[in-house]
């Protein structure tokens, strides 16, 4: 799907009156949501054994692990909830980072956006039953003016870094205002603003994943910290604060960049693997992987013909409706998983997703 060129806004991101179009918009399809994939892929019945680098196969858990909360700062709204998160283990627990919507509450904001979104917490013992903690992190003061969405973090020497993406809905195309925003922590709860990492950028730096370990701590290559960045750029850095970014001359199909991993195979070090969210093979959102290395980390090695995990047709929360019978309409999203975080822990990959834009799920894969 196209980004306007000076925004790095997706088209879907605005809003229809329409819900029922907008739903057969983004089902399932083969002539529209295919994708940058090469024509005519196979698809092999057993995707991780024709290609054992990647992570998989995932189980999906059942019900969402999170919902919005009806009169909170996530209320939720038609077409968006709680999901877009980052999961980690702290003090024995999990640690889930999530973006949380509402509708537009700023009435002066002149915006062609109908919601605003901010960042908080949610724990759990078990990495299923997850207990809200709070209000919202950042839409406080003069930041309630803007929407905070789509986490990263990183935990390193003591510090979480918190990796986000910031929008003033007025102003969606000016890259001074807009993109990556960083702030850190010592305990997940408290937040110093560092503010945007790229102030300098001539166009919208969105979506940044830092590569990490298992654990979710990050990463040097030859050195420096790696970001992945939406609309292929790549950026570098000694101390996750300053940033310097730059054109990726290499692609690969899959969409937006989720999450980078490395370090999770013992027997090849070297490997990288790229979680993507976007069109894939005929579905509208659906996850990927793209493995590369950690000798040219720009430079795709391979990538999954087909998502490692993509919505369900059977499953009503995948597909834009909601969990409870008779399952009313929520969101115009069908056919719509997006990663959210990776960790490991007791063994196995906890990997959560994110369910029509509206719900937090929950998949697990065997970690040897």
């Amino acid at each position: 799907m196209s980004q306007t060129q000076s925004a790095g806004i997706f088209a879907w991101q605005f809003p229809t009156d329409d819900w029922a179009r907008g739903w057969r918009d983004k089902s399932a399809s083969v002539e529209r949501w295919w994708g940058s994939f090469p024509a005519g892929l196979p698809a092999p019945a057993d995707l991780c054994a024709e290609y054992p680098w990647a992570l998989g196969p995932f189980g999906k858990h059942g019900r969402p692990v999170l919902a919005p909360t009806a009169g909170a700062w996530d209320e939720g709204h038609r077409d968006g909830g709680v999901h877009n998160g980052s999961v980690v283990i702290h003090k024995g627990l999990f640690h889930y980072v999530y973006r949380g919507e509402r509708p537009l509450d700023i009435p002066k904001q002149t915006s062609p956006m109908d919601y605003i979104g901010d960042i908080g917490l949610a724990v759990s013992d078990n990495g299923v039953d997850f207990r809200k903690q709070g209000e919202g992190f950042f839409r406080h003061g003069e930041d309630r003016q803007y929407s905070f969405e789509d986490v990263n973090i990183v935990h390193h020497e003591g510090t979480y870094y918190l990796f986000c993406n910031r929008w003033l809905w007025e102003r969606f195309n000016d890259p001074a205002i807009n993109g990556t925003f960083l702030a850190v922590s010592q305990d997940l709860r408290t937040w110093e603003k560092v503010g945007l990492v790229f102030p300098q950028a001539r166009r919208i730096h969105r979506n940044g994943v830092v590569l990490q370990d298992p654990h979710n701590r990050p990463v040097r290559v030859d050195g420096r910290f790696i970001m992945y960045l939406n609309d292929g750029l790549v950026a570098f850095s000694e101390d996750l604060i300053h940033w310097t970014s730059q054109e990726n001359p290499h692609q690969w199909p899959g969409g937006e960049g989720c999450f980078a991993l490395t370090g999770h195979d013992p027997a090849h070090p070297d490997r990288i693997l790229l979680f993507t969210g976007g069109n894939h093979t005929g579905r509208f959102y659906a996850i990927g992987q793209v493995l590369l290395s950690t000798t040219d980390p720009l430079k795709p090695l391979a990538y999954l013909p087909r998502p490692i995990l993509a919505a369900d047709p059977g499953i009503a929360w995948e597909n834009g409706f909601a969990v409870e019978p008779p399952h009313k309409p929520i969101s115009s999203f069908a056919d719509c998983i997006f990663f959210n975080g990776l960790t490991r822990h007791n063994g196995r990959w906890w990997m959560y997703y994110g369910g029509s834009e509206y719900y937090t799920c929950l998949a697990t894969a065997a970690a040897p």
